[in-house]
């Protein structure tokens, strides 16, 4: 049972970790206007580069943000879940939509390739949030295409797959216990992967439970993230 202390400790991380995703939304949201006036086109490659460097770390900083702040009211039984039935084309051209800049300024096509009347049963706003980090990495270390696909059985499972050098090893490994991750010299936490891990399993039908797994080859060669919704 948590103490006064801590639980005062938690409401004040929580806050804080809001207000801070506040700010930085409000940041990207200018700093975004501010290179929309500019032709990505015209600018020379690092200065392009370093585009798509802000448009990458501004996104993925904000994403970890919500990733903590969706945990922490995970932890304390307070995340709305709220599955709904949702038209997967438009779904993913969404996600697509979200990451424009960042796939413009890398030069890198985006591929969705989904059946425009396929519709799953999830909670849109959580499957998002997670998805967002995975496209992120897809983009940070694809070399020219990532395509997003979709298929259904008894259940739903989205496909990210990119043209990479593909997934390390170790993390492939790692399966169901992505926490594990931590590298002091890459700066990784997998944090995303776990975050899409518990949104996954958040997800239910009769005994099935969301899964999600990693691997390499797949449909472009590089790396493939799969999440399967029951």
């Amino acid at each position: 049972m948590q103490s006064k202390k801590e639980d005062i400790f938690n409401m004040v991380l929580a806050s804080t970790v809001h207000d801070m995703k506040n700010s930085l939304g409000m940041l990207g949201e200018s700093i975004n206007f501010i290179l929309s006036q500019i032709d990505i086109q015209s600018l020379n490659p690092q200065t392009k580069d370093y585009y798509g460097v802000v448009q990458y770390e501004s996104s993925r900083v904000n994403n970890s943000l919500m990733q903590l702040l969706a945990l922490y009211k995970l932890e304390n039984n307070q995340l709305p879940y709220n599955p709904n039935y949702v038209n997967l084309s438009d779904f993913l051209e969404e996600q697509k939509i979200k990451h424009l800049p960042l796939l413009d300024a890398k030069n890198i096509e985006c591929i969705i390739d989904v059946d425009e009347a396929m519709e799953g049963f999830f909670d849109d706003c959580l499957i998002a949030t997670a998805l967002e980090n995975i496209i992120g990495n897809a983009i940070r270390y694809t070399r020219q295409q990532i395509k997003i696909s979709c298929h259904q059985n008894s259940s739903t499972t989205i496909v990210i797959s990119d043209d990479g050098p593909g997934y390390p090893e170790s993390m492939l490994q790692m399966e169901g216990g992505y926490m594990l991750g931590i590298s002091q010299s890459t700066g990784s936490t997998g944090l995303g992967l776990f975050f899409a891990q518990k949104i996954a399993e958040i997800h239910q039908h009769k005994e099935n439970v969301g899964t999600i797994h990693l691997s390499n080859g797949g449909e472009l060669g590089g790396s493939q993230f799969e999440i399967t919704i029951p």
